[in-house]
């Protein structure tokens, strides 16, 4: 099984209008109050969703063209709990 590359979310932010790139445990850390630190360290005041995404933020663009090879630990693949309860 090879290494899971990091999930990234694209949010609009609200106060530059640029889309920026979110990973995900700064999104489940910050889903409550609609704030969200960016992979580029701008914290981003996310747009409503029915607006069309923005330009991509060049430093974030930066960040993640001159990020090195991610070292994710593999995830083990787990059973569904309905299966194994009878």
């Amino acid at each position: 099984m090879s290494p899971v590359e990091p999930f990234l979310v694209h949010i609009r932010c609200d106060t530059d209008g640029y889309t920026h790139a979110v990973t995900e445990d700064e999104f489940a850390a910050g889903r409550h109050d609609g704030r969200f630190r960016a992979v580029c360290g701008h914290v981003v005041l996310a747009a409503p969703m029915i607006e069309a995404p923005g330009r991509f933020d060049p430093v974030c663009r930066v960040v993640l063209r001159d990020a090195p090879e991610p070292s994710v630990p593999r995830q083990e693949r787990r059973r569904s709990r309905w299966r194994t309860r009878r």
